[in-house]
């Protein structure tokens, strides 16, 4: 019977290769600004993993950080700074990787872009998107290019999942569902700014939740238009963030879509890189479905299609091997950046825009506005 047939890809097996991480461009300086980030060793991590790169200055007003970047990075790191304006002033370095608190990054990015660098910049780079508008109309202004940290799209997964619809196996796309639950708050230090709203915006939707909701817009090829949400703090810590939220959204299409978040696992690892996660994505559409757990890397991608093309082989399944990289995001993080390393030095733009950020903090603004009002937010 043809429902019996199972077809296995490795196209993506071999995608990345250890030994071809080299963008064909001249830059070999990048200043890395705030080392104190939860991520920053990580991005730090990805930089020395590109060959090309052979000088990080950094800069950070808590000269210990500065020191254990050193120590754990090594002969990359450059120059170290206290004082900012001294880091901006490098001619000879001509892109800045931001990782700063939300609520502090708007102001350094329109820094960055007055002195004329191109920049790379952790999510979800502001407490709002009006508090972000400033900082993305002086860079587009100043002709400069920038990217946001969503190299979650560059996971051979994800690129997977985003080829097969654009073949049109799932017919026209219906809906999709995504969860993503991790370790609980106090696994993740409760005093950290990422749980005080005033400086983080919010919670696990912001900060974790944001990569759901641009894969969610990646893989539909759409912008969301409603938004319907409820979001509590229900971990008994003293923070005034969400802990847990579930939102339900509309895009132009019409297609409807769900992500349900939480800082919810009660084993896990402490601190922010490695923890436990529980995730789930399903795309369903009028011929066929997508189903994939992002984090459980020995389940594979599966995909179902009523489509001509599949008629003997209407069921499949997608596996993945990725060579060993610690590199936040592993060796498909390593790729996003030497991407938008290439996008410097000609017409091409970056994977993942300013306004691909804008449109995800305009779901989140939507999102706190339903949950306070109870009504459904348009966008």
């Amino acid at each position: 019977m043809l429902s019996s047939i199972l077809h296995v890809s490795e196209r993506f097996q071999s995608t990345y290769q250890i030994d071809k991480v080299e963008p064909m461009n001249h830059i070999d300086k990048i200043g890395l600004i705030g080392v104190a980030h939860p991520h920053s060793i990580a991005h730090l991590k990805t930089l020395r993993w590109i060959d090309q790169i052979v000088d990080i200055p950094i800069y950070d007003p808590d000269e210990s950080a500065i020191r254990n970047a050193k120590e754990e990075i090594g002969d990359k790191i450059g120059e170290i700074y206290t004082d900012l304006d001294s880091l901006l002033n490098r001619t000879d370095v001509p892109i800045m990787f931001v990782c700063l608190r939300n609520d502090q990054t708007p102001d350094v990015l329109i820094k960055c872009a007055d002195a004329a660098k191109h920049i790379i910049v952790e999510k979800p780079v502001a407490t709002s998107a009006e508090a972000f508008k400033p900082a993305l109309d002086t860079i587009e202004k100043a002709g400069l290019k920038m990217t946001v940290c969503f190299q979650n799209r560059y996971h051979p997964m994800v690129q997977e999942i985003f080829n097969l619809i654009g073949e049109g196996i799932l017919g026209t796309p219906m809906s999709i569902e995504m969860r993503m639950i991790t370790s609980q708050v106090r696994f993740r230090d409760p005093d950290h700014w990422l749980f005080q709203k005033e400086l983080s915006g919010g919670g696990i939707l912001s900060w974790l939740g944001c990569h759901y909701l641009d894969m969610a817009c990646y893989f539909m090829r759409d912008r969301v238009s409603e938004v319907s949400a409820i979001v509590a703090t229900n971990s008994g810590e003293s923070i005034d963030v969400e802990d847990t939220a579930s939102l339900s959204f509309r895009f132009s299409s019409g297609s409807v879509g769900s992500l349900h978040v939480g800082y919810m696992l009660p084993f896990s690892g402490s601190g922010y890189m490695g923890p436990s996660y529980d995730t789930y994505i399903a795309i369903r559409g009028t011929k066929g479905n997508i189903v994939w757990n992002p984090f459980e890397m020995e389940k594979p991608l599966t995909a179902e299609s009523t489509i001509v093309a599949w008629e003997t082989s209407p069921h499949r399944v997608f596996h993945h091997q990725l060579p060993a990289c610690d590199a936040y995001g592993g060796i498909h993080g390593v790729k996003f950046v030497t991407d938008f390393l290439d996008t410097i030095a000609s017409e091409k733009q970056p994977a993942v825009s300013g306004n691909d950020m804008m449109h995800v903090l305009e779901i989140l603004d939507a999102a706190y506005e339903s949950d306070a009002t109870g009504r459904r937010i348009n966008i």
